[in-house]
């Protein structure tokens, strides 16, 4: 046994334990304050990279640039070694937290940690063949191998500490606790934004980003290891033993495998993209997708702060809420994604030509391909998510595998013709699979038998088509020369897309669903 597993922490006041622990736990109210973080993370983020982005750009050049963006990618390729054990923890207390004692939870916590330090040394030789072939798939000149490769393995060690520091940020989440690093992953990111600026003023390219990345890794770990010990009132740790190890080893395998399969279809476009067309259109389309990326973000922090609270639903069997929860998580991200998304149709190329240049465009047909993938991932990600909770793995596995095999064969075809749109096309056909599947699954085993094609849907669709048709034709007639006409007209378009659909796309139910939800929130509370 290793010193982690003899660990054993002193049980706290029981009586004050269980009086936390049994307390009855406002899921709104925490959807609400986990949503308000994800948002001030996301507004943090956006901001930073809005700022960050174009410096460098300039500072790199547009070829270095998209190496940059390849290496990243690459990188995170050396995350498919990973068990995802961090994975399994979050997901198992986010099932049994109502349920499971303070010393049950602590074992939890050890069996996560043991079973990520056995994989670590895959992930660091998966990560050092990465870092020796980083050259070859990034087509760079044989002047620049030894700078490729030193960038690219400090990136995986950044990535090593991420691993090691995850077990905090997962229990947080677990618990339906995320509220409480409110704005603190926000200053991070800031921090990490001037550190970059810095580097990059100082000539020091690539490597100097990829240093950036180690000491926020740091930082980011060390912060949540303390949020954590502060706001979890059973943590710790508690003697494990290997039948429970291999029991999670099991379990982690097949998010290991979950993650391996996301990781060809989610984390694969820029180094297909780079190694078929080159690395300048990868800037093209990094560019050119951050406005819609920015967009899913926004939604998908709203619905994220959501997700932690179904755990405890599914965890006490009530099936009829968790999809009761899902309808109106997916009512809100048609009003949510295709009021911005419109925006995103009308002024993305003008945005292009304020901020970076419009040589940066991809094209009309890219960015309606783009944003078309930007809401079609927010859906079968929803799902992926409560999928997760289920801890039942097996089929949402070979379906996202296929998707994947699917999304690679397409994309080899056609991105050397079609270049940026032959890759979004890819990706959009292969997806088909989890828009479809992910469904599927999920009403498998929350014992759903209601019909799988329901007017609501239909409204929705065609809401959602009228109001980007529309936002397609204006596109040739609106264009903003300056910055605060920019915004001027994207909040326009927004307002006035969301008024359409909140009468076209939504039915008078879902008008009603979502209106309770925010009159029973206390915007202003800071706990629940």
């Amino acid at each position: 046994m290793s010193t982690v597993d003899e660990e054993i922490v002193e049980e706290r006041d029981g009586n004050k334990d269980q009086k936390k622990k049994k307390g009855k736990e406002n899921l709104k109210q925490r959807a609400y304050l986990n949503s308000l973080t994800s948002i001030i993370d996301f507004a943090g983020k956006q901001i930073t990279g809005f700022i960050v982005s174009p410096i460098i750009v300039s500072g790199l050049g547009g070829n270095f640039y998209g190496i940059w963006q390849m290496l990243m990618q690459m990188t995170g390729f050396a995350d498919m070694a990973d068990t995802r054990a961090t994975q399994v923890l979050k997901w198992t207390i986010a099932n049994r937290r109502d349920v499971a004692s303070a010393q049950e939870l602590q074992r939890e916590a050890t069996t996560a940690l043991v079973v990520t330090g056995f994989i670590l040394p895959v992930v660091l030789i998966v990560g050092a063949i990465i870092s020796w072939y980083a050259p070859h798939i990034t087509k760079v000149d044989e002047q620049y191998y030894t700078m490729i490769r030193l960038t690219t393995s400090m990136m995986i060690f950044s990535m090593v500490i991420y691993k090691i520091f995850d077990l905090y940020e997962c229990i947080l989440r677990g618990m339906n606790l995320g509220y409480k690093r409110m704005g603190v992953r926000a200053a991070i990111i800031v921090l990490a934004g001037i550190l970059k600026v810095a580097v990059i003023y100082m000539g020091y390219g690539i490597v100097g980003l990829a240093a950036v990345q180690v000491v926020i890794a740091l930082v980011t770990g060390i912060t949540f290891y303390i949020i954590v010990k502060k706001a979890v009132w059973w943590y710790g740790f508690a003697r494990t033993n290997w039948p429970k190890i291999k029991s999670y080893g099991k379990l982690s395998g097949w998010f290991m495998a979950l993650n391996g399969a996301g990781m060809i279809m989610n984390a694969s476009d820029k180094i297909l993209l780079g190694y078929l067309a080159g690395p300048l259109l990868v800037s093209n389309y990094t560019l050119t997708i951050f406005a819609a990326a920015a967009v899913e973000s926004a939604v998908g922090s709203v619905i994220n702060g959501i997700i932690p609270g179904i755990g405890g639903l599914y965890g006490k069997q009530e099936y009829e809420k968790v999809m009761k929860a899902r309808r109106l998580i997916f009512s809100l991200i048609w009003l949510l994604i295709v009021s911005l998304g419109s925006a995103v149709l009308v002024l993305n190329q003008s945005f292009l030509a304020l901020w970076t240049g419009e040589e940066f465009y991809a094209g009309d047909i890219s960015n309606l391909l783009i944003v078309l993938i930007g809401v079609q991932g927010m859906f079968f990600e929803t799902d992926g998510s409560i999928i997760n909770v289920t801890l039942k793995l097996q089929q949402k596995v070979y379906f996202t595998l296929a998707s994947s095999l699917v999304t690679l064969g397409i994309a080899l075809l056609l991105i050397p013709p079609y270049g940026v749109a032959g890759l979004c096309m890819s990706i959009l056909l292969g997806r088909m699979i989890l828009s479809i599947g992910y469904p599927i699954i999920l009403r498998r085993n929350m014992k759903d038998t209601s019909p799988f094609f329901q007017s609501r849907l239909f409204q929705q669709m065609i809401g959602a088509a009228l109001l980007f048709g529309a936002a397609i034709y204006f596109n040739d007639y609106i264009s903003a020369g300056n910055w605060f006409t920019l915004f001027l007209y994207g909040g326009i378009v927004t307002l006035v897309a969301g008024a359409v659909y909140w009468v076209v796309g939504l039915q008078s139910a879902e008008r009603k669903e979502i209106m309770d939800l925010f009159l029973k929130i206390k915007f202003f509370k800071k706990d629940d």
